[in-house]
């Protein structure tokens, strides 16, 4: 019989307050980036894994200026 992979562990999610407070020691940016990648997005309550806000984080810093 084959041997069951083990289960990859679910990522942690945090509170959108608690990844802004500390945006500068988890992605090297300042929490302004943050708040301007997660703006229009209904984050009320709403809790974020780390490596769902690099993307965000990512695709906003990509995004052009109008």
């Amino acid at each position: 019989m084959a041997a069951k992979k083990p289960q990859a562990a679910e990522a942690p999610k945090y509170p959108i307050s608690e990844l802004i407070a500390q945006s500068k020691a988890i992605f090297g940016v300042n929490p302004e980036v943050v708040a301007g990648a997660v703006h229009g997005i209904d984050v009320t309550g709403d809790e974020f894994t780390v490596d769902e806000v690099k993307g965000l984080i990512e695709a906003f810093l990509k995004r052009k200026v109008k």
